[in-house]
């Protein structure tokens, strides 16, 4: 973007020039973003879209606004559409971390695991204690059949953030398929202390116990989750 006053060569983002101080943008743009936002808070994704929408015909390169856009289409299911919103974002603002995160869930969800992949990498390279990105890239490995590279990245996410147990439960599986049974048994039973993930800990748990012939234990285990799924299904109800 170039000044029409000075002639200064600006970012696209910058609302002022920096040289002679001419404002750059027009002032709809920003209101537009804010209604957006409050649309969206409110639960008007239509009035937030058609808002968003106004704001990139007339500010294409609009990081956030591309973000947000993303961001609801993924949630309305248009993943193509989704991944085309962040790819704008980030072009516009390389660093936009969030937005690059965001693009290696809606790549997952497509089912391409490589390029998910590379979006969790970047994320990496921007900050590498990103847990979640760990996490993300983690299981984009273990559904490409990396074990070794998963776990890796499973236990620097346990290692950022010890009450993420879903990183627990799945460092317990990557050490199933890998056979190291005493090891899976282990960190089943420390990824059952939350309940998001009782009821498949409890499933791999009671698999180990019938390998080793332990029947009882493992039929008393199964009880157990079954038993936990009805508590489950009857709290959802109420």
């Amino acid at each position: 973007m170039r000044c029409p006053r000075c002639g200064h060569e600006a970012a696209a983002q910058d609302k002022f020039c920096s040289e002679c101080g001419r404002f750059l943008r027009d002032a709809s743009v920003d209101q537009r973003l804010l209604l957006a936002l409050v649309h969206m808070r409110e639960g008007r994704s239509r009035e937030a879209r058609n808002e968003l929408e106004r704001l990139l015909d007339a500010e294409p390169e609009h990081a956030m606004a591309n973000h947000c856009l993303g961001a609801m289409y993924f949630h309305q299911g248009m993943l193509d559409r989704a991944i085309e919103c962040y790819q704008k974002a980030i072009a516009a603002a390389p660093t936009f971390i969030l937005a690059q995160y965001d693009l290696g869930v809606a790549w997952y969800h497509r089912g391409n695991m490589n390029e998910a992949a590379k979006a969790y990498r970047r994320c990496l390279e921007a900050d590498k204690n990103y847990n979640a990105a760990h996490y993300r890239l983690a299981l984009c490995l273990f559904h490409s059949g990396e074990l070794d590279a998963a776990l890796e990245h499973f236990e620097r996410a346990v290692l950022l953030t010890p009450e993420y147990l879903m990183a627990r439960y799945h460092i317990g599986v990557v050490h199933e398929r890998r056979g190291d049974l005493a090891r899976a048994e282990q960190e089943f039973n420390r990824s059952r202390e939350e309940s998001v993930s009782e009821v498949s800990s409890l499933y791999h748990l009671a698999l180990i116990y019938r390998s080793r012939g332990e029947i009882a234990k493992a039929e008393e285990i199964l009880k157990r989750a079954h038993d936990f799924g009805l508590k489950n299904a009857a709290a959802s109800k109420t």
